[in-house]
């Protein structure tokens, strides 16, 4: 394995310990960020151009 996919991956395992840590009022605070954010890629115009080309 390369130093480089160790980095990442010990990047994502540092990444789900500190998620795990969090008080679940954070997690569900994280959680409608994600959700506010996929809503507003999800009605893009943009997306929509490119999903469908006129």
């Amino acid at each position: 394995m390369s130093d480089h996919m160790r980095q990442i991956l010990e990047s994502k395992r540092a990444m789900r310990q500190q998620l795990a840590a969090l008080p679940f009022a954070e997690k569900v605070k994280l959680l409608e960020q994600l959700r506010d954010r996929t809503l507003a890629i999800a009605t893009s115009p943009l997306k929509r151009q490119m999903t469908h080309p006129g």
